[in-house]
Protein backbone atom coordinates (compact mmCIF):
# COMPACT_ATOMS: atom_id res chain seq x y z
CA UNK A 1 0.00 0.00 0.00
CA UNK A 2 0.95 3.24 -1.22
CA UNK A 3 2.12 5.52 1.97
CA UNK A 4 2.31 9.34 1.65
CA UNK A 5 4.43 11.85 3.37
CA UNK A 6 1.92 12.88 6.27
CA UNK A 7 0.03 9.34 6.48
CA UNK A 8 -0.52 8.10 10.42
CA UNK A 9 1.30 4.88 10.17
CA UNK A 10 -1.10 3.13 12.82
CA UNK A 11 -4.19 4.28 10.47
CA UNK A 12 -2.85 2.22 7.87
CA UNK A 13 -1.24 -0.77 9.45
CA UNK A 14 -4.47 -0.86 10.90
CA UNK A 15 -6.90 -0.50 7.87
CA UNK A 16 -4.70 -3.02 5.79
CA UNK A 17 -5.27 -5.23 8.79
CA UNK A 18 -8.84 -4.99 8.40
CA UNK A 19 -8.50 -6.17 4.69
CA UNK A 20 -6.46 -8.91 5.95
CA UNK A 21 -8.87 -10.11 8.49
CA UNK A 22 -11.48 -9.73 5.64
CA UNK A 23 -15.26 -9.09 5.73
CA UNK A 24 -18.21 -9.49 3.68
CA UNK A 25 -17.59 -6.46 1.58
CA UNK A 26 -15.49 -3.36 0.70
CA UNK A 27 -17.39 -0.49 1.55
CA UNK A 28 -16.62 0.99 -1.57
CA UNK A 29 -18.94 -1.46 -3.02
CA UNK A 30 -21.61 -1.34 -0.53
CA UNK A 31 -24.22 -0.68 -2.98
CA UNK A 32 -23.87 -4.16 -4.31
CA UNK A 33 -23.81 -5.79 -0.23
CA UNK A 34 -27.36 -3.55 0.63
CA UNK A 35 -30.63 -4.81 -0.36
CA UNK A 36 -32.34 -2.09 -2.50
CA UNK A 37 -29.47 -0.28 -3.29
CA UNK A 38 -29.07 0.92 -7.21
CA UNK A 39 -26.68 1.99 -9.70
CA UNK A 40 -27.71 6.00 -10.37
CA UNK A 41 -30.20 6.41 -6.89
CA UNK A 42 -30.32 9.19 -5.08
CA UNK A 43 -28.02 9.62 -2.61
CA UNK A 44 -29.40 10.59 0.72
CA UNK A 45 -26.72 9.71 2.88
CA UNK A 46 -22.60 10.11 1.69
CA UNK A 47 -19.91 8.51 4.06
CA UNK A 48 -16.59 9.30 3.58
CA UNK A 49 -14.18 6.35 5.42
CA UNK A 50 -11.51 4.11 5.58
CA UNK A 51 -11.99 0.88 3.67
CA UNK A 52 -13.75 -1.69 5.42
CA UNK A 53 -14.61 0.52 8.34
CA UNK A 54 -18.02 -0.75 8.96
CA UNK A 55 -20.05 -4.01 9.19
CA UNK A 56 -21.73 -5.01 5.96
CA UNK A 57 -24.37 -6.19 7.86
CA UNK A 58 -24.97 -3.11 10.14
CA UNK A 59 -25.13 -1.18 7.13
CA UNK A 60 -27.66 -3.31 5.32
CA UNK A 61 -29.44 -3.28 8.95
CA UNK A 62 -29.30 0.34 8.95
CA UNK A 63 -30.87 0.81 5.31
CA UNK A 64 -33.45 -1.80 6.14
CA UNK A 65 -34.58 0.01 9.01
CA UNK A 66 -33.89 3.78 7.48
CA UNK A 67 -35.18 3.18 3.98
CA UNK A 68 -31.56 5.12 3.12
CA UNK A 69 -28.57 3.27 1.53
CA UNK A 70 -25.03 4.72 2.97
CA UNK A 71 -23.64 5.44 -0.30
CA UNK A 72 -20.10 5.21 1.45
CA UNK A 73 -16.87 6.21 -0.32
CA UNK A 74 -13.04 5.40 0.65
CA UNK A 75 -9.97 7.39 1.25
CA UNK A 76 -6.41 5.98 2.73
CA UNK A 77 -5.06 8.61 4.93
CA UNK A 78 -6.35 11.57 6.76
CA UNK A 79 -4.44 13.56 4.40
CA UNK A 80 -6.87 12.23 1.34
CA UNK A 81 -9.40 12.77 3.64
CA UNK A 82 -8.12 16.88 4.28
CA UNK A 83 -7.61 17.43 0.47
CA UNK A 84 -11.01 16.28 -0.51
CA UNK A 85 -12.86 18.16 2.45
CA UNK A 86 -10.66 21.63 1.60
CA UNK A 87 -11.86 20.89 -1.99
CA UNK A 88 -15.21 21.94 -4.12
CA UNK A 89 -15.02 18.05 -4.42
CA UNK A 90 -15.39 17.54 -0.71
CA UNK A 91 -19.31 19.32 -0.91
CA UNK A 92 -21.44 16.46 -0.66
CA UNK A 93 -20.20 14.85 1.86
CA UNK A 94 -22.75 14.14 5.37
CA UNK A 95 -20.34 12.07 7.90
CA UNK A 96 -16.79 11.38 7.29
CA UNK A 97 -14.11 9.55 10.00
CA UNK A 98 -11.29 11.53 10.88
CA UNK A 99 -8.10 10.19 12.65
CA UNK A 100 -7.67 11.90 16.54
CA UNK A 101 -4.80 13.44 15.25
CA UNK A 102 -6.17 15.69 12.51
CA UNK A 103 -9.62 16.43 14.18
CA UNK A 104 -8.39 19.82 15.21
CA UNK A 105 -6.80 20.41 12.23
CA UNK A 106 -9.78 19.33 10.18
CA UNK A 107 -12.18 22.00 12.08
CA UNK A 108 -9.12 24.90 12.53
CA UNK A 109 -10.39 24.77 8.57
CA UNK A 110 -13.40 25.15 9.29
CA UNK A 111 -14.10 21.46 7.33
CA UNK A 112 -16.05 20.10 10.08
CA UNK A 113 -19.61 21.09 12.03
CA UNK A 114 -20.13 21.29 15.75
CA UNK A 115 -21.92 18.48 16.49
CA UNK A 116 -25.48 19.21 18.34
CA UNK A 117 -25.13 16.47 21.35
CA UNK A 118 -28.74 16.15 21.83
CA UNK A 119 -29.64 14.56 19.03
CA UNK A 120 -27.22 11.81 20.22
CA UNK A 121 -26.96 9.23 22.99
CA UNK A 122 -23.62 9.82 24.04
CA UNK A 123 -24.37 9.20 27.81
CA UNK A 124 -23.32 5.53 27.00
CA UNK A 125 -19.87 6.57 25.59
CA UNK A 126 -16.93 5.66 27.90
CA UNK A 127 -15.54 8.96 29.35
CA UNK A 128 -12.15 7.83 28.80
CA UNK A 129 -12.79 8.30 25.19
CA UNK A 130 -14.51 11.76 25.55
CA UNK A 131 -12.93 15.35 26.42
CA UNK A 132 -9.60 14.55 25.01
CA UNK A 133 -6.29 17.03 24.07
CA UNK A 134 -7.81 17.08 20.22
CA UNK A 135 -11.36 17.84 20.92
CA UNK A 136 -11.99 19.64 24.29
CA UNK A 137 -15.64 18.91 24.71
CA UNK A 138 -16.37 16.81 21.71
CA UNK A 139 -17.64 20.02 20.35
CA UNK A 140 -16.17 18.22 16.48
CA UNK A 141 -16.31 14.60 16.73
CA UNK A 142 -17.78 11.83 18.57
CA UNK A 143 -15.36 8.20 18.95
CA UNK A 144 -16.04 4.98 17.13
CA UNK A 145 -13.12 3.36 17.74
CA UNK A 146 -9.29 2.99 19.68
CA UNK A 147 -6.25 1.33 19.29
CA UNK A 148 -2.76 1.59 20.66
CA UNK A 149 0.70 2.06 19.84
CA UNK A 150 2.48 -1.36 22.08
CA UNK A 151 5.12 -3.39 21.03
CA UNK A 152 4.70 -7.21 19.67
CA UNK A 153 7.71 -9.27 20.91
CA UNK A 154 9.27 -13.11 21.42
CA UNK A 155 10.52 -12.62 24.61
CA UNK A 156 12.72 -15.69 24.46
CA UNK A 157 14.66 -13.13 21.72
CA UNK A 158 14.44 -10.13 23.86
CA UNK A 159 15.19 -11.76 26.84
CA UNK A 160 12.29 -11.49 28.95
CA UNK A 161 9.01 -9.11 29.07
CA UNK A 162 9.12 -5.56 28.00
CA UNK A 163 7.73 -2.75 29.99
CA UNK A 164 8.91 0.33 29.38
CA UNK A 165 10.33 2.19 25.64
CA UNK A 166 13.91 1.81 27.21
CA UNK A 167 13.32 -2.19 27.38
CA UNK A 168 12.59 -1.99 23.97
CA UNK A 169 15.36 0.63 22.70
CA UNK A 170 17.75 -2.35 24.63
CA UNK A 171 16.01 -5.25 23.77
CA UNK A 172 16.64 -4.10 19.69
CA UNK A 173 20.12 -4.03 20.30
CA UNK A 174 20.08 -7.64 21.55
CA UNK A 175 22.16 -10.39 19.21
CA UNK A 176 19.17 -11.82 17.83
CA UNK A 177 17.14 -9.43 17.79
CA UNK A 178 19.35 -6.77 16.14
CA UNK A 179 18.35 -6.51 12.29
CA UNK A 180 14.86 -8.04 13.02
CA UNK A 181 13.13 -4.69 14.79
CA UNK A 182 10.12 -3.31 12.69
CA UNK A 183 9.85 0.94 13.62
CA UNK A 184 6.34 3.24 12.59
CA UNK A 185 6.59 5.03 9.07
CA UNK A 186 5.09 8.18 10.78
CA UNK A 187 7.92 10.33 12.60
CA UNK A 188 5.86 11.06 15.68
CA UNK A 189 5.42 6.98 16.58
CA UNK A 190 9.46 6.52 16.44
CA UNK A 191 10.66 10.05 17.93
CA UNK A 192 7.80 9.69 20.84
CA UNK A 193 9.00 7.03 22.95
CA UNK A 194 12.15 8.57 23.28
CA UNK A 195 10.55 12.18 24.04
CA UNK A 196 8.56 10.34 26.44
CA UNK A 197 11.37 8.63 28.21
CA UNK A 198 12.69 12.09 28.29
CA UNK A 199 9.63 13.44 30.28
CA UNK A 200 8.84 15.57 27.40
CA UNK A 201 5.14 15.59 25.39
CA UNK A 202 5.20 15.03 21.73
CA UNK A 203 2.79 17.68 21.70
CA UNK A 204 4.51 20.40 22.62
CA UNK A 205 8.11 19.94 22.28
CA UNK A 206 9.67 22.61 20.08
CA UNK A 207 12.03 21.50 17.03
CA UNK A 208 15.11 21.22 18.90
CA UNK A 209 13.82 18.63 21.46
CA UNK A 210 12.38 16.78 18.55
CA UNK A 211 15.63 16.36 16.44
CA UNK A 212 17.68 15.67 19.80
CA UNK A 213 15.31 12.92 20.51
CA UNK A 214 15.62 11.74 16.47
CA UNK A 215 19.25 11.46 17.43
CA UNK A 216 18.75 8.30 19.78
CA UNK A 217 16.54 6.40 16.94
CA UNK A 218 19.43 7.34 14.27
CA UNK A 219 21.75 5.30 16.31
CA UNK A 220 19.18 2.98 17.00
CA UNK A 221 18.05 2.72 13.32
CA UNK A 222 20.78 -0.11 12.46
CA UNK A 223 18.78 -2.81 13.93
CA UNK A 224 16.11 -2.18 12.17
CA UNK A 225 14.76 -4.16 9.47
CA UNK A 226 11.51 -2.28 8.45
CA UNK A 227 9.79 0.46 8.29
CA UNK A 228 6.56 -0.81 6.32
CA UNK A 229 2.96 -2.20 7.27
CA UNK A 230 3.91 -5.34 9.62
CA UNK A 231 2.96 -8.11 8.27
CA UNK A 232 1.82 -10.61 11.29
CA UNK A 233 3.10 -14.00 9.78
CA UNK A 234 6.70 -12.33 9.88
CA UNK A 235 6.42 -11.98 13.21
CA UNK A 236 4.98 -15.48 13.82
CA UNK A 237 7.68 -16.76 11.73
CA UNK A 238 10.12 -14.81 13.15
CA UNK A 239 11.53 -12.72 10.43
CA UNK A 240 10.50 -10.16 12.78
CA UNK A 241 11.18 -10.32 16.43
CA UNK A 242 10.10 -7.05 17.99
CA UNK A 243 7.82 -4.88 16.50
CA UNK A 244 5.86 -1.22 17.25
CA UNK A 245 2.33 -2.30 16.68
CA UNK A 246 -1.15 -2.04 17.20
CA UNK A 247 -3.31 -4.47 19.25
CA UNK A 248 -4.99 -5.85 16.06
CA UNK A 249 -2.11 -7.01 14.16
CA UNK A 250 -0.59 -8.11 17.37
CA UNK A 251 -3.70 -10.33 17.78
CA UNK A 252 -3.79 -11.70 14.55
CA UNK A 253 -0.16 -12.38 15.24
CA UNK A 254 -0.33 -14.32 18.78
CA UNK A 255 -3.62 -16.56 17.00
CA UNK A 256 -0.34 -17.64 14.69
CA UNK A 257 2.09 -18.30 17.16
CA UNK A 258 0.85 -18.34 20.93
CA UNK A 259 4.37 -17.71 22.58
CA UNK A 260 4.31 -14.03 21.43
CA UNK A 261 3.38 -11.06 23.90
CA UNK A 262 2.36 -7.45 23.24
CA UNK A 263 2.81 -4.81 26.11
CA UNK A 264 2.03 -0.98 25.62
CA UNK A 265 4.96 0.22 27.45
CA UNK A 266 5.82 3.06 29.61
CA UNK A 267 6.25 6.31 30.48
CA UNK A 268 3.62 6.78 27.97
CA UNK A 269 2.34 5.29 24.96
CA UNK A 270 -0.23 6.33 21.96
CA UNK A 271 -4.04 6.69 22.03
CA UNK A 272 -5.53 6.91 18.63
CA UNK A 273 -9.20 7.39 18.00
CA UNK A 274 -10.86 7.55 14.88
CA UNK A 275 -14.07 9.49 15.23
CA UNK A 276 -17.59 10.26 13.78
CA UNK A 277 -17.86 13.81 12.48
CA UNK A 278 -20.09 15.74 10.18
CA UNK A 279 -18.83 17.50 7.06
CA UNK A 280 -19.31 21.44 7.32
CA UNK A 281 -21.53 21.68 4.54
CA UNK A 282 -23.34 18.18 4.89
CA UNK A 283 -26.19 18.35 2.20
CA UNK A 284 -28.23 15.69 4.52
CA UNK A 285 -27.81 16.63 8.38
CA UNK A 286 -30.83 14.82 9.32
CA UNK A 287 -29.95 11.74 7.50
CA UNK A 288 -26.58 12.02 9.23
CA UNK A 289 -27.52 12.21 12.32
CA UNK A 290 -30.44 9.15 12.12
CA UNK A 291 -27.42 7.25 10.92
CA UNK A 292 -24.77 8.17 13.99
CA UNK A 293 -27.76 7.77 16.15
CA UNK A 294 -27.89 4.17 15.02
CA UNK A 295 -24.12 3.58 14.81
CA UNK A 296 -24.13 4.53 18.82
CA UNK A 297 -26.56 1.94 19.62
CA UNK A 298 -25.26 -0.53 22.13
CA UNK A 299 -25.98 -3.63 20.01
CA UNK A 300 -24.19 -2.14 17.03
CA UNK A 301 -21.20 -0.78 18.87
CA UNK A 302 -20.91 -4.53 20.14
CA UNK A 303 -21.42 -6.04 16.77
CA UNK A 304 -18.77 -3.76 15.27
CA UNK A 305 -16.13 -4.35 17.60
CA UNK A 306 -16.59 -8.08 16.93
CA UNK A 307 -16.51 -7.41 12.64
CA UNK A 308 -13.49 -4.94 13.07
CA UNK A 309 -11.37 -6.61 16.05
CA UNK A 310 -10.82 -3.12 17.43
CA UNK A 311 -12.78 -1.58 20.49
CA UNK A 312 -15.84 0.82 20.02
CA UNK A 313 -16.59 3.53 21.92
CA UNK A 314 -19.18 1.78 24.18
CA UNK A 315 -18.82 1.82 28.12
CA UNK A 316 -17.87 -1.39 29.94
CA UNK A 317 -17.58 -2.93 26.14
CA UNK A 318 -15.57 -5.50 27.81
CA UNK A 319 -17.99 -7.19 29.90
CA UNK A 320 -20.45 -6.66 26.72
CA UNK A 321 -18.62 -8.72 24.16
CA UNK A 322 -19.20 -12.13 24.92
CA UNK A 323 -17.36 -15.11 25.76
CA UNK A 324 -16.86 -16.45 22.41
CA UNK A 325 -14.34 -13.85 20.80
CA UNK A 326 -10.80 -15.50 20.68
CA UNK A 327 -8.30 -13.57 22.51
CA UNK A 328 -10.50 -10.48 23.73
CA UNK A 329 -8.48 -8.91 26.20
CA UNK A 330 -6.05 -7.82 23.55
CA UNK A 331 -8.61 -6.03 21.84
CA UNK A 332 -8.73 -3.96 24.61
CA UNK A 333 -4.80 -3.63 25.38
CA UNK A 334 -4.78 -6.06 27.91
CA UNK A 335 -6.46 -6.80 31.09
CA UNK A 336 -4.69 -3.77 33.07
CA UNK A 337 -4.80 -1.07 30.60
CA UNK A 338 -3.95 2.60 32.38
CA UNK A 339 -5.62 5.09 30.30
CA UNK A 340 -3.88 7.83 32.41
CA UNK A 341 -0.50 6.78 30.50
CA UNK A 342 -1.63 7.26 27.23
CA UNK A 343 -1.56 10.17 24.71
CA UNK A 344 -3.05 11.64 21.39
CA UNK A 345 -0.62 12.57 18.59
CA UNK A 346 -2.38 16.04 17.62
CA UNK A 347 -0.72 17.30 13.88
CA UNK A 348 0.85 20.99 14.69
CA UNK A 349 1.95 22.76 11.83
CA UNK A 350 4.68 24.24 13.86
CA UNK A 351 6.70 21.25 14.28
CA UNK A 352 5.28 18.67 11.73
CA UNK A 353 7.66 18.99 9.06
CA UNK A 354 10.17 18.47 11.58
CA UNK A 355 9.06 14.98 12.53
CA UNK A 356 8.81 14.30 8.85
CA UNK A 357 11.85 15.26 8.29
CA UNK A 358 13.71 13.66 11.08
CA UNK A 359 11.74 10.44 9.94
CA UNK A 360 13.62 10.19 6.50
CA UNK A 361 16.75 10.63 8.48
CA UNK A 362 16.14 8.17 10.14
CA UNK A 363 15.03 5.64 7.79
CA UNK A 364 18.15 7.01 5.61
CA UNK A 365 20.22 5.72 8.84
CA UNK A 366 18.90 2.22 8.28
CA UNK A 367 20.73 1.74 5.10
Amino acid sequence: MKTDSLTLDSSLSRRSMLRRLGGACATAALAACVPGAAAGAARQLDVYSWPNYFSPGDLRAYAQKSGVTPNVSTYDSNETLFARLNSAAGAGYDVVIPSSSWISQLARRGLLQPIDHGRLNIGALDPKLMNRVYDPGNRYSIPKDWGLLGVLYDPDATGGDIATWEDFFRAGERPGVSGKVRLSVSGWETIGPELWLQGKDWNTADAAAIRAAAGRLKGFAKHVKSFSVLDPNAVANGSIVLAQTHQSAARAAIALNPKLRWAVPGPLSELWVDNYAIAANAPHLDQAYDFLAYQLRPEVQISETRYLGFPAALSDLRAKLGADVPNADLIFGGRNLDFSRLTSFVVNPQTIGVYLQMQTEIQAAAG
